[in-house]
């Protein structure tokens, strides 16, 4: 949270919301990751990195999904990229 140079409150809410939420999203995340992401350290668990992983293709593969849905409900670039990332 210290190294986050926010400058307003709204963004210190934010930047805390989503803190919490990638948490909880780590915590919760059930990680299969492929045989070459395996160390023999690991012993057949996942490390923190192969399950930020998984999380982070889980969540590319929504966003995805959210922008097929709304291309094909004939929404225009303009009006995906600003129900994906809000001014």
């Amino acid at each position: 949270m210290e190294a986050a140079q926010v400058r307003k409150e709204e963004a210190v809410n934010r930047h805390l919301r989503f803190s919490c939420l990638a948490q909880s999203l780590l915590q919760r995340a059930p990680a299969v990751a492929s045989t070459s992401e395996k160390f023999a350290f690991a012993e057949g668990a996942s490390t923190f990195g192969q399950r930020g992983r998984a999380i982070g293709r889980e969540v590319f593969h929504s966003f995805l999904s959210v922008a097929k849905r709304l291309f094909a409900d004939g929404f225009s670039c303009e009006q995906v990229a600003e129900v994906l990332m809000p001014a």
